[in-house]
């Protein structure tokens, strides 16, 4: 058995456009990466017999959490201005895991609470129809 590290640290996240995403905020986890629509659905009858329904591309949602008016968080607004398209990957150097998204949006730009001294983090979410986690 080994100990994979899949801290900040060994994690590479790259978005078009703005390059590797590293200045994360303070939400723990920095980023998360989950499938956008179910991977398959279920759908029984009332006489017992069942249907399934598989996705060929159930896409991926990305949402990452950078530090308030910082250049990355900055790039990603301009991007949302712009009604870009963007894609990018995800690579832990230690853990052996990835993904790989492409012909996305960007669906909420940066979120702001401010005001105070709980401040909290630029959020972002982004939607890919085309996506893989290995």
């Amino acid at each position: 058995m080994s100990l994979a590290d899949l801290s900040v640290d060994n994690t590479i996240v790259v978005i078009t456009g703005v390059g590797v995403l590293d200045d994360w905020g303070k939400t723990d986890p920095p980023f998360t990466i989950e499938p956008l629509q179910d991977q398959a659905v279920l759908i029984q009858g009332n006489g017992g017999n069942a249907v399934r329904f598989h996705r060929k591309s159930p896409g991926l949602k990305v949402t990452v959490n950078l530090m308030p008016g910082s250049p990355q968080a900055l790039a990603l607004q301009a991007q949302v201005t712009a009604k870009s398209e963007v894609s990018g990957s995800y690579a832990s150097i230690a853990g052996l895991e990835g993904a790989v998204f492409a012909e996305g949006v960007i669906t909420r730009g940066k979120s702001m609470a401010r005001g105070g001294p709980g401040m909290n983090d630029a959020t972002f979410v982004m939607e890919f129809n085309k996506g893989v986690i290995v």
